[in-house]
């Protein structure tokens, strides 16, 4: 079974399924032109939104970043990733691509949690990590964009 999509307008911020948007034909020029529609919102008629689709962001202990609908299974000897935020597609990727890491050389194009790839042990990558997402936790945009960060316990 498909699973509807959430959707939310760019213009009055209507949150609704894709499925409810309207189908509004385009102006033609001419009659040779071949019809087109656009898939508006249905309250204001605006034709851009925004992808509410849960993402799950998660770190390896690299200090790699990867978002995904689900993070992968735990490895047999127990290492795996850690969980480090949910929220929208929309604003997800584009809100860790502004807090964190921006990797250069064999990393360049990836996201990295400052302090992690540089710590001399496991201990001191966790404490960075923890630090990392309890000033990233603090962040109004975050939380008004739906964005919740997970926190590191002792």
């Amino acid at each position: 079974m498909m699973k509807a999509l959430q959707v939310k307008c760019t213009r009055c911020r209507f949150k609704h399924q894709h499925s409810e948007r309207v189908d509004r034909p385009r102006p033609r020029r001419s009659t040779s032109e071949i019809p087109v529609s656009d898939s508006c919102c249905p309250r204001c008629g605006c034709k851009s939104f925004y992808d509410m689709s849960p993402q799950i962001a998660w770190c390896w202990a690299s200090g790699l970043i990867e978002i995904g609908d689900a993070p992968p299974a735990d490895n047999a000897e127990g290492g795996g990733p850690i969980v480090i935020a949910e929220g929208p597609q929309s604003f997800l990727k584009s809100y860790l691509g502004v807090v964190a890491r921006h990797g250069k050389g064999e990393n360049s194009g990836k996201l990295l949690v400052p302090g992690v790839p540089e710590a001399t042990d496991q201990k001191h990558a966790a404490d960075a990590l923890g630090a990392w997402l309890d000033w990233c936790a603090k962040s109004r945009a975050a939380r008004r964009q739906g964005i919740v960060f997970s926190r590191m316990t002792s």
